[in-house]
C-alpha cells in the first residue's frame, strides 16, 4: 500500500495544519491512488485542535476506505534536542494526548517519534557523552511503555546529528531496551544525508522496520525531493526492502511548494509503483 506522510499537508498548508486541512484533503490523496496518509502533530499547541477535530479525520477517511498508516509525534523532538531539553520530563508527559488521539483509528498501530539533531555548547568527553545516552535511552523507555500499554509500536525516526547516532546507534539502543521492542520508522532523506549505507539498513535492521517516508537527495543536504528527483538507487533499495520481507505501508515523503504537491506526490507515486511492481 503506498501513503503520504505528513509532508504532503506541510507542502500544502504550511506547519500550522490543523484536522480540518486533513479531513478536506483527503478527497485528493484518495484520487491520486493513495490508500494510506500519516497523521501528525507538528507542534505541541497543536494537541488541543487534535484531540477535538481528529474525529473528523476518522470519519472522513473511513467514507474513503484510505487508513492513517501511523502518528508522528512531530514536536516531541524538542524533548531531545538539547542537554537541558533531554533531562526534562517532556514527552513522556504528552504522549497519553497522542494515544488518546490515535486510539480513534483502529488501524493505526505504529507512534513515530522523531530524534533531531542534538545541539550543545561545550565539547563532550566520553563519561557526559555516555550519561546523556542513558538520558535518552531512559526516556525513549518509558516512552516506549506508554506505547506498549496501548497495543501499539513506537518507532524512532533519526535525522542527522541525533545523539543517538545512525542506524548502530539506534541499534545499541535496541541492546539497552531489550527485551521491549522498539522499532523504526525508515526515512531514506535522513539517512542517505547521514551518509548511511541506505542498501544495508534493511538488512541490520529487518522487521524493526514498521513504516517510512521515501524521499530522495543528493547526499550532501537533508532535503525530502520526490523519488527519482536524487541520486538514491530506488531499483536497489526497493529489492533490499523486499528481501527483508517488509510489509508496511510505503509512504511518500516530499516538500515542495503547495502548487505542485499534487503533481509531484502523482509522479513519485508512478515512480515507485512502477518499481515495486517489477
Amino acid at each position: 500500500m503506498f501513503g503520504v506522510s505528513p509532508a504532503y499537508f506541510l507542502s500544502r498548508f504550511g506547519d500550522r495544519f490543523t484536522p480540518h486541512h486533513v479531513t478536506e484533503e483527503l478527497t485528493n490523496i484518495a484520487q491520486l491512488g493513495f490508500r494510506g496518509f500519516q497523521l501528525e502533530v507538528f507542534h505541541k499547541a497543536g494537541l488541543r485542535d487534535w484531540t477535538g477535530g481528529a474525529k473528523r479525520v476518522r470519519r472522513r477517511s473511513a467514507e474513503l476506505g484510505i487508513e492513517a498508516t501511523q502518528f508522528v509525534a512531530h514536536f516531541m523532538m524538542e524533548a531531545f534536542s538539547n542537554p537541558t531539553a533531554l533531562i526534562s520530563d517532556s514527552g513522556p508527559s504528552e504522549m497519553k494526548y497522542v494515544l488518546e488521539i490515535a486510539s480513534l483509528f483502529d488501524e493505526c498501530l505504529i507512534i513515530t517519534v522523531p530524534l533531531p539533531a542534538f545541539a550543545f555548547k561545550e565539547p563532550l568527553g566520553q563519561k557526559k557523552y555516555d550519561a546523556y545516552f542513558a538520558r535518552l535511552t531512559d526516556k525513549v523507555g518509558r516512552l516506549l511503555e506508554l506505547v506498549r500499554n496501548s497495543e501499539r509500536q513506537l518507532a524512532l525516526e533519526i535525522l542527522p546529528a541525533a545523539l543517538i547516532g545512525g542506524i548502530d546507534g539506534f541499534l545499541r539502543l535496541c541492546d539497552q531496551l531489550d527485551p521491549e521492542p522498539l522499532y523504526f520508522n525508515f526515512d531514506t532523506g535522513h539517512a542517505w544525508a547521514a551518509k548511511e549505507n541506505l542498501y544495508l539498513i534493511p538488512a541490520k535492521l529487518g522487521r524493526r522496520i514498521v513504516g517510512t517516508h521515501l524521499c530522495d537527495n543528493f547526499g550532501h543536504e537533508n532535503v525530502s525531493l520526490r523519488p527519482g528527483a536524487g541520486s538514491i538507487d530506488w531499483r536497489r533499495l526497493i529489492a533490499a526492502l523486499k528481501h527483508v520481507g517488509y510489509g508496511g505501508s510505503l509512504d511518500l515523503e516530499i516538500i515542495c511548494e503547495s502548487t505542485r504537491v499534487r503533481r509531484e506526490y502523482a509522479a513519485g507515486l508512478k515512480f515507485l509503483d512502477d518499481i515495486w511492481n517489477l
